[in-house]
């Protein structure tokens, strides 16, 4: 009797010395947010969350749909980013695979020739024999504590966070291209606006060159005139080189790097930003992918805690083996066996070392929760200030443009009283200085209008959704798990 129960007195001794397994308990990530953004208009339109997944359509821009839409088929970084999430799948389901069965099909052919040297064969020995044998050996580790579940939850948890990954890369491309987009057009409106200032610079040069003829202009007033013509001129080759650059970088970026930059108009025109959709703080836990990556991340980290506090625990497995074997010859005979058995095991002397394994777990769980805590708050941080300058925009364009108007104006009047010898040139140069400094700013404050607005649709979360698969052309879309 007492030796019936041996077992099970052992498996309980080695449960009991598992027990003393501290149980982890990671902390709370500590994730305060207001109820909402400081800097958020609240005359916001309410907007359905598949137009934020895809913002750009908002801008009703035909020419900012297609680069995008080409960007995320056929760029190097949606190419990269899709076989970066291949991998991630691949790595997930070597884990997942790793807690099931386990089991190798073995065969095996030997042929024999025994030749009798000397004496007489009274044995039966001699002669020629053939062997074979066949077998088949699975090993199946039981779940007793929950230590294979938590192998495969890690594992689901890291597939997610690396899914995840993959749509904040691709978010990022699109918020680019669409930033790359708006800077060559706030140098093409530059560029009309540089050649228009040459145009007026060289009919202000052409008047001082007539006046210099008749002796109505000093020989020194049509010098600068002059001079103001080379500048602009040189202005514009700038603004031409500097153009050809943005159009080679947009075409890098949506994947057209061998097309000249001529295939690719860019028209001098900044139109007004789309209003920024009504949100809240709460939302960019949902919205944000590298905040899901950040929470996906933890849980993984989590159960790799607890995975190493069970690797602390016994282990039952169960081994099978089977199989078939055939001799041939004088005394040939078939043979058929099966074995079942059963193993338990429990570290002991490797115990220290799975202590530290432990430690180490539970380490790098708390820097998960801060990173998730960090993300949150970058999140955030982001969101309010794209905002805020949003919000700082709307203001600036209505005061610059008053004052681009007014500069316009009072140059118009300068050079008309000049032309008339009422103004001086020194005046006239100063208005036009101004003129051309205000409308600079005008132009570069419609970028960046643009360019906010673009940075804020990103920080809210724009620009991807969990129904859309991993797909570049000439490869298999691969559908991507969604968040527990």
């Amino acid at each position: 009797m007492f030796s019936s129960n041996r077992p099970l007195s052992l498996f309980c001794l080695l449960a009991g010395l598992a027990g003393c397994a501290p149980a982890i308990d990671l902390p709370p990530p500590a994730t305060p947010l207001p109820a909402r953004f400081e800097s958020q208009d609240r005359a916001a339109p309410a907007v359905p969350a598949q137009a934020i997944d895809r913002w750009w359509l908002l801008f009703g821009d035909a020419q900012l749909d297609g680069l995008i839409e080409t960007a995320l088929a056929r760029s190097t970084s949606a190419r990269s980013a899709y076989f970066r999430i291949r991998e991630a799948r691949a790595i997930y389901d070597q884990s997942v695979a790793s807690t099931w069965p386990t089991g190798n099909i073995a065969a095996s052919a030997t042929a024999q020739d025994n030749n009798i040297l000397s004496g007489r064969d009274v044995t039966g020995q001699g002669g020629r024999s053939n062997s074979y044998a066949a077998s088949f050996s699975p090993s199946w580790e039981l779940d007793l504590f929950g230590r294979l579940a938590n192998v495969r939850e890690g594992a689901a948890f890291d597939y997610e966070a690396a899914a995840f990954d993959y749509h904040a890369s691709l978010m990022v491309l699109a918020a680019d291209v669409g930033t790359t987009l708006f800077q060559a057009r706030a140098i093409a409106v530059q560029l009309a606006d540089a050649r228009e200032t040459l145009r007026i610079a060289e009919d202000l040069a052409a008047s001082a060159q007539l006046g210099l003829a008749h002796g109505l202009v000093a020989g020194g007033d049509a010098a600068r005139l002059e001079s103001d013509v080379g500048n602009a001129r040189a202005e514009v080759t700038r603004l031409e080189a500097s153009l050809r650059a943005t159009k080679r970088s947009l075409l890098v970026l949506v994947g057209r790097p061998d097309e000249p930059t001529d295939s690719l108009p860019i028209e001098a025109v900044l139109a007004p930003p789309p209003a920024i959709p009504a949100a809240a703080p709460g939302e960019l836990l949902i919205r944000r992918p590298d905040v899901r990556a950040a929470q996906a991340r933890l849980e993984a980290a989590a159960a790799g805690v607890e995975v190493d506090r069970l690797n602390l625990f016994p282990r039952l497995t169960l081994n099978a083996s089977g199989g078939l074997s055939r001799t041939t010859g004088p005394f040939g005979v078939d043979v058929g066996f099966w074995s079942l058995g059963a193993g338990l095991a429990m570290p002991v002397l490797d115990r220290p070392r799975l202590m530290a394994q432990l430690r180490m777990s539970e380490a790098r769980g708390n820097q998960a929760v801060v990173s998730y805590e960090s993300a949150v708050q970058t999140a955030f941080r982001e969101a309010e200030n794209a905002l805020t300058a949003t919000a700082a925009n709307r203001a600036r364009l209505v005061d610059l443009d008053r004052a681009t108007d007014r500069a316009r104006y009072a140059f118009d009047a300068a050079r008309k009283g000049y032309g008339l010898g009422l103004t001086d040139l020194t005046t006239l140069l100063q208005s036009e200085r101004a003129w051309l400094a205000t409308r600079t700013s005008y132009t570069a404050a419609k970028a960046q209008a643009l360019t906010d607005t673009v940075s804020a649709f990103r920080a809210l979360g724009g620009g991807w959704s969990t129904e859309t698969p991993a797909f570049i052309p000439g490869q298999t879309p691969l559908h991507l798990p969604v968040a527990r």
